[in-house]
């Protein structure tokens, strides 16, 4: 549970940009029914189903994040300020270390245990592995943060902010309809 977890929190901090993303899609969609050309090559029908889609992954981004931040809500104060600082504002672990005063080593333990306070939580509210499975295992943009997770955690070192974006905003632009992902 606890991969789940981190790819949520992970993911969090971009799920708006992702979402204004779908919502340019769409339009972009709905301005080229006017079009004869792209008519005469797209069918109503396989518009509306793009659109359809993309609002099924909206909707699946929008409850992610507001489970994140419920979630987030619920934990104690340390806890909440360690992720929110790793996870949401990017500040690395020295730093975080630094400024909650206390020892890398320490900040690596309560790291630990902040993830696994959240994945308890969040299973708790029925996010759990079930839960992820059904809902998220065909979403490419969240499978390759999760895989990325998998990964990284047998080296213990931490996700990188870059790899993460160009990993998320490669597998939107899968989704695309040959429009470019707007960035």
């Amino acid at each position: 549970m606890k991969y789940w977890s981190r790819s949520a929190l992970s993911i969090y901090k971009y799920l708006s940009t992702m979402s204004n993303t779908i919502d340019k899609m769409i339009l972009d969609i709905g301005k080229s029914s006017n079009n004869a050309m792209l008519q005469k090559y797209q069918s109503t029908y396989y518009q509306a189903s793009k659109i359809i889609e993309l609002i099924d992954r909206k909707r699946k981004m929008i409850n992610l994040k507001v489970s994140v931040e419920e979630t987030l809500n619920k934990l104690s104060k340390i806890n909440k300020r360690i992720l929110t600082l790793v996870f949401i504002d990017g500040v690395k672990s020295e730093l975080v270390a630094q400024m909650m005063d206390m020892s890398l080593r320490t900040f690596f333990r309560k790291k630990k245990d902040a993830i696994k306070e959240f994945a308890m939580i969040f299973q708790s509210k029925g996010y759990d592995e079930e839960f992820f499975e059904s809902e998220y295992y065909h979403e490419s943009w969240f499978i390759s943060v999760y895989n990325s997770c998998l990964a990284k955690s047998a080296s213990a070192e931490e996700l990188m902010d870059k790899y993460l974006v160009k990993t998320v905003f490669n597998e939107m632009s899968k989704f695309s309809l040959s429009y470019n992902v707007y960035v």
